[in-house]
């Protein structure tokens, strides 16, 4: 079924049901990585999830954000610290810029998520906190930084 004689700024039936349908096969696709980090929040401590650290050995920028999270989320943010100081500054970064882009949203301004400007800072900032937490002998003198020692 084609639109046809609709005003500018409309859509029709068959666009808002595809768009719905889209909606609902990204949400059902995040499903199982949302029950793995869910349960993981909500369960006990010591699993290893961050498949990078598992093949290579190597600490990714978010390696020990699940723990952080999940220490947080109970209140201990000095053991939210110590286990990714990064993953907390990023989760607070989320929460900012989400919250810009709803207001932004709601004035009837919308603009995007993150600018491309922002998103290189935030992937560069990343990268160089990865180089840094897999450097050898970094952890004598920036432990706390870092996270936990693998």
């Amino acid at each position: 079924m084609t639109c046809t004689r609709i005003p500018a700024g409309a859509a029709c039936d068959s666009d808002k049901r595809r768009r719905a349908l889209m909606g609902a096969a990204a949400a059902v696709s995040c499903l199982p990585g949302a029950l793995i980090i869910g349960s993981r929040l909500l369960g006990r401590d010591g699993v290893d999830l961050c498949i990078m650290h598992r093949m290579t050995g190597y600490w990714c920028p978010l390696c020990g954000g699940t723990r952080a999270t999940r220490a947080l989320m109970h209140g201990d943010l000095t053991s939210a610290c110590g286990y990714n100081p990064f993953a907390l500054m990023v989760l607070a970064l989320g929460a900012a810029v989400l919250a810009r882009w709803l207001i932004s949203r709601r004035r009837g301004a919308p603009r995007p998520l993150l600018t491309a400007r922002e998103a290189v800072v935030v992937f560069a900032v990343a990268g160089l906190f990865a180089v840094a937490r897999n450097l050898p002998g970094m952890w004598a003198y920036l432990n706390p930084l870092l996270g936990p020692a693998g």
